[in-house]
């Protein structure tokens, strides 16, 4: 069973290290003085070897966990609010030489509880999401080196298949940040929308201050307002068709009795014309009809009586339309 240890890198020193070390390969003859397992799994590492370490700290709090790391762990590094960047674990060892080699030291002291890593992903997971899976409340932060005391495997298949999981939605969230700030509210709504019932009102603000960490105050204040328009309008949308799809009219009720759509919008048309109104341009779809509106031969426009009518196979279809003015 493999674990998942999550590694803050939050100040100053931590994010230069990072950098060297972690985003970038570490150069094999600054490994010599290990033993030769380790430097045999490092000239094996897939996209080159990266390196991380911890000091003792207080009470050697640091050392009783780092002695739990082995072979296929997962290390989550932690920084800017969010978790971007996870690896894993090939080995580890300790070493003063080698430590100081990397980073050089600190007050003394270096890192030298290292830990050897590859498969380097940049996953930018949201925290909450991720607290919400591993049982934390919202209100924790990382603020030391930890090992998550959860047998993972057992609620989510392994250790890998939760990164996925958690990555996909911080990918839905970082497109929903950039297409609000060029302006693309469709995009944004449309996007929102897959995390609607993964996250609620509060969560979400938070995360979305994460993943725009880099704006201004006021670009942070005026995203999270976008934001909750457009998740009051897809609400709205959602609502009037009663969960049902409007090309054909399919809905399901999930465990939690409500009726499963998606919101769905015209690319092209939200690129094209940037006057639009936003709500004429979303969707609610089902599943199936919103993956080949995306990615088929599917589309979606208004015909010479005003119809809206939906077009797919070479057939055309009139679609249900509550909302959008003739």
């Amino acid at each position: 069973m493999s674990n998942l240890f999550l590694v803050p890198a939050v100040d100053r020193r931590a994010r230069e290290n990072f950098e060297r070390t972690v985003r970038r390969p570490v150069r094999l003859r600054d490994l010599d003085p290990l033993g030769p397992g380790q430097r045999r799994l490092a000239r094996a590492a897939h996209g080159g070897v990266r390196a991380w370490g911890t000091k003792a700290g207080k009470k050697d709090i640091n050392v009783s966990t780092w002695s739990a790391m082995a072979h296929g762990d997962r290390a989550l590094f932690y920084f800017d609010g969010l978790f971007p960047v996870s690896a894993r674990v090939l080995a580890r060892e300790r070493s003063e030489e080698v430590a100081e080699r990397l980073w050089g030291e600190e007050g003394g002291d270096t890192w030298e509880y290292m830990y050897l890593l590859d498969e380097v992903r940049q996953v930018e997971i949201p925290r909450l999401a991720l607290f919400a899976c591993i049982g934390y409340k919202p209100t924790a932060y990382t603020r030391g080196f930890t090992r998550v005391d959860r047998d993972l495997e057992a609620t989510f298949g392994s250790v890998e298949q939760l990164l996925e999981q958690l990555s996909d939605q911080g990918h839905q969230l970082r497109l929903a940040v950039e297409a609000a700030k060029a302006g693309d509210q469709m995009e944004a709504a449309t996007a929102l929308d897959q995390l609607d019932m993964q996250l609620s009102e509060d969560q979400l603000r938070s995360e979305i201050n994460a993943f725009a960490s880099a704006e201004k105050p006021a670009t942070r204040k005026r995203l999270v307002e976008q934001f909750q328009r457009n998740r009051k309008l897809v609400a709205k949308l959602k609502k009037l068709y009663g969960g049902k799809c409007q090309y054909c009219g399919f809905t399901f009720l999930q465990g939690n009795g409500r009726p499963y759509c998606e919101a769905a919008h015209l690319k092209p048309m939200a690129r094209r014309e940037a006057n639009i109104d936003v709500k004429d341009n979303i969707f609610i779809l089902c599943p199936n009809h919103h993956k080949m509106l995306d990615y088929g031969d599917l589309r979606i426009e208004l015909d010479s009586k005003r119809h809206l009518m939906g077009i797919a196979g070479g057939k055309a279809k009139r679609m249900t339309n509550k909302h959008i003015d003739p």
